[in-house]
Order: C-alpha cells, then sequence, then structure tokens
C-alpha cells in the first residue's frame, strides 16, 4: 500500500490534478446556476416518488442523468440535510423583460453532494485526456500539458462548478468512445457512446459518422468480417439504450413536442448568435420547424464528407486515429450547425476534449480551443451577469449579501443594449460571434487537414 501511494505522489499528474481538485472544492459549495439546479432537483425527485418526469414534462435530460443523481439525492435526504429553494420577489420587478430566476439554496453540503459526480467525470476526462495524448504522441510532456489545459480551463470551472451543468459527463463518454475507437475495441466504444447518449443525445448522433468510419476502413475485408466489426460498435451503442428502452421512448416523445419548437437562449455559439436581437430571434422561430427538418437530415449530412473521404480512409494507417479525431471534429461541428435550439456554451465541452488532444498533434487547432473556452465562459457571465452564481456564497458567507446581488443582476440584466434593447443581449452576441469565428477556423483547419493527408497518401 506504501508503495502504491509513493508511486501516485511521485506521478507527474500528482500535483495538477490535488491543486486542480481543491480549486473545484472551493467552487462547488458556493456557486450555481439558479435555473438548472432547481430542474435537476424535481426532475430527480419526480422519479424518487415513482413518476415519470418525461411524462409529467418535469425534465428534459435523458435517463443516464437520474440514474446517477437519484442515489445522490436519497443519500442527501437520509444523511437529514435540507433542501430549501427560496424565491426572492423583488429579483423578478423587471422579469418581463429579464426572464430573471432567483433561487437559493438552504446548504452548501448539498450544492458538494450535487457536484460530486460533475467531480469524477471531470477528473476522469483529465487522465484520459493524458492518456489519449499519450499514445497519440508517444510524449509525456504533451499529455501532461494536455491535461492542465482541460484540468485549469475556466470553461470547464465554470460550466461544471458555477452553472452546475452536467455537459462533462457527456465529454468523457464521447472522448472514451474514440479512444476505444483507435484502438479497435469497437464494442467498448459503442458502449460509450451508448451511455453518452443516455446523458445527452449528442453522443448517439456522432456515433453515426463513426459508424462510416468502421464500414470504410474494414470495407477490403470479407462482408462478414466488416458486418461483425460494425456488429460489434453498434451492439455497445444499443445495449444502454435498451436497458432505458420505457424511459428513452417517453423522452423522445417530451423531446420532439416541447423542447424543438423555439430558440432556446437570448443568443449563442453556432450560426444563430445573432437571434440576441428580439425581431430576428422571432423570424427563427418562425421558421423553427424548417429548421427541425435540416436537424433530422444529420445523419447523411455526417456520412457525405466521410465517403468523399473513403479512398483516403482506406489507405491511411500511421495518421488513422489523428483522421478519427478530425472527422469527429468536423461532425460535431456539422451537428453544432444543423441543431434547431440555439448551441449554449456549455454545448462546446463535447469538443474541447477532442480540441485538446488533436491540439498535441498540429498547433493550428490551439486557437479555436482558445477561442472557445474564452467565448463560452464570457458568455455564461454575459446572460445574467457573474452575481447571479454567487447567491450561495452571500448566503453562507460575510463577503456579500444576497441584497448586493439582487440589487447587482437587476441592474446587469435592465442595462440598455446599443445594437439590441438590453447590455446583456449586446454581450451574448458578442461573444456567441467570437464563438462563431471559432467554428468557422475549425471547419478550415480540419478541411485543411484532411486535404493533405489525402494528398500525402496518394504520392
Amino acid at each position: 500500500m506504501r508503495h502504491i501511494l509513493s508511486k501516485l505522489v511521485r506521478h507527474e499528474l500528482f500535483v495538477p490534478l490535488l491543486v486542480g481538485i481543491i480549486l473545484r472544492l472551493v467552487l462547488m459549495p458556493f456557486f450555481i446556476c439558479p435555473y438548472d439546479i432547481v430542474a435537476h432537483y424535481y426532475g430527480v425527485t419526480y422519479i424518487l416518488n415513482g413518476y415519470d418526469p418525461y411524462s409529467l414534462f418535469a425534465s428534459m435530460y435523458p435517463p443516464l442523468v437520474y440514474l446517477v443523481f437519484c442515489p445522490l439525492l436519497w443519500l442527501i435526504y437520509h444523511l437529514g440535510i435540507e433542501i430549501k429553494f427560496d424565491i426572492y420577489p423583488q429579483t423578478f420587478k423587471d422579469a418581463s423583460d429579464t426572464w430573471l430566476v432567483t433561487s437559493i439554496y438552504s446548504s452548501p453540503v448539498f450544492l458538494i453532494l450535487w457536484k460530486i459526480p460533475l467531480l469524477i467525470f471531470d477528473s476522469l476526462s483529465g487522465i484520459l485526456i493524458y492518456q489519449f495524448t499519450k499514445k497519440l504522441t508517444l510524449d509525456s510532456t504533451k499529455a501532461k500539458k494536455a491535461f492542465i489545459l482541460w484540468f485549469f480551463n475556466p470553461c470547464v470551472l465554470i460550466t461544471s462548478y458555477m452553472h452546475g451543468a452536467f455537459d462533462v459527463i457527456v465529454s468523457f463518454f464521447i472522448l472514451l468512445g474514440l479512444y476505444f475507437l483507435i484502438s479497435e475495441k469497437y464494442f467498448f466504444s459503442g458502449i460509450s457512446l451508448g451511455l453518452g447518449g443516455l446523458t445527452k443525445l449528442s453522443p448517439f448522433l456522432i456515433a453515426v459518422p463513426i459508424s462510416g468510419i468502421i464500414f470504410i476502413k474494414h470495407a477490403k475485408n470479407s462482408l462478414k468480417k466488416t458486418s461483425s466489426t460494425l456488429g460489434k460498435f453498434l451492439a455497445g451503442c444499443m445495449i444502454p439504450l435498451m436497458i432505458c428502452l420505457p424511459w428513452c421512448i417517453s423522452y423522445y416523445k417530451m423531446l420532439n413536442t416541447s423542447t424543438l419548437n423555439e430558440i432556446s437562449i437570448n443568443g449563442g455559439l453556432n450560426q444563430w448568435f445573432f437571434v440576441a436581437n428580439l425581431n430576428l430571434r422571432n423570424v427563427v422561430n418562425s421558421n423553427i420547424y424548417v429548421l427541425v427538418k435540416i436537424f433530422y437530415l444529420y445523419p447523411l449530412l455526417s456520412l457525405i464528407p466521410i465517403f468523399s473521404y473513403s479512398k483516403t480512409l482506406r489507405k491511411v494507417k500511421v495518421n488513422f486515429p489523428y483522421v478519427v479525431l478530425l472527422f469527429s471534429i468536423l461532425s460535431l461541428e456539422i451537428l453544432y450547425f444543423v441543431l434547431p435550439l440555439t448551441v449554449q456554451p456549455q454545448y462546446l465541452m463535447w469538443i474541447i476534449p477532442i480540441l485538446i488532444v488533436t491540439y498535441t498533434k498540429r498547433n493550428i487547432f490551439f486557437y479555436p480551443f482558445m477561442i472557445f473556452s474564452l467565448a463560452a465562459s464570457a458568455f455564461f457571465f454575459s446572460i445574467q451577469g457573474p452575481f447571479a452564481f454567487m447567491y450561495p456564497l452571500a448566503l453562507f458567507t460575510p463577503l456579500c449579501s444576497v441584497e448586493q446581488l439582487n440589487m447587482y443582476t437587476v441592474n446587469y440584466v435592465s442595462e440598455p443594449g446599443i445594437f439590441c434593447p438590453y447590455l446583456c443581449e449586446d454581450l451574448c452576441t458578442i461573444f456567441g460571434a467570437l464563438a462563431f469565428l471559432g467554428h468557422i477556423l475549425i471547419l478550415y483547419s480540419v478541411i485543411k487537414e484532411l486535404f493533405k493527408i489525402g494528398k500525402d497518401n496518394q504520392l
């Protein structure tokens, strides 16, 4: 035991991992998104009381979230921790203009326990990024740098520990699926994406172009062997889905009727960033069903570049893991552009780990990674201001008061804008446009790299 502990302490990740965990433990009790935590809490509460949260429209999140959080909330109840949400009426004086929601949580212990799964998946993601990079580059220095870029990324810290979004779980399963894919462990790759798809739908969608890559890569083999290889991957994807099938069906019905009918936030991080403007948002919402039809074409749109690149995919050997990463990035970018809802800042967590690993192969991916990290972090604080995340801090420390936060938050969201009705919408548009620039830069970089690899394999 002493030998194992000594080996862990001497590992090059020990110090940054320890410092990062301490930083997270400082943030966990005192910051949270006023809206999302309430939505998560009531969804889990309905399940613990024997109700289907989807039929009651009490939740908009897939089943795995509740399999993770239900035992946690059960533990919170049995530890005697009070869960209380107090609404401050004065915060709603400008509600018709600001859509402001402010809830207060009774115990920092509750927030710590609630965020423990995020801490676990966040740490696992950092370690996976380290292992993935080391496997890809055979360079432990680059691997450590990649870990630090993830573990001390402000976007990661804000998303998981200030906002409380669980997209870090999604990003972990997407990256794990890719890691198993380049290791040719196709069944486990499918299992990973299947589990991720039970957290949010994006991993299921990414499985479509990955299926195309597997098929093309093994198409030179016999039909029986190709079918067997692809079948392992698809079986892995389907097993988690079949286990939770009743919930998945209920979730899809709810999603199809309640969440695809409007742009969901004042601005966003994909091509719809301009809908921070109220008039433009109304135009987009009036045509939302056209966008939904485009979204349903995603499987076809994601397969077109893969089959167009099929000759090179069959030939490439040394650079195959890198090509897989490039197509994964491209597939996510296509998904961002066809999503019928505005891409929210936490959605960028799906692609950031892949960009970090890819950056260790080619420096050009460092710039979109930095743009996304900056834009998403700034966008979070632009929606309602940074003070909206700080109510637990005001309740349980002398650093500020609830009344101060109410005043600061209402003043911020009521501040007139320059080219939009409110300043918060101006800032959402600016940082959404910055992220849009990152998307364009990624598309250019991926296409350039794929063209170069294709040209080299023709020589």
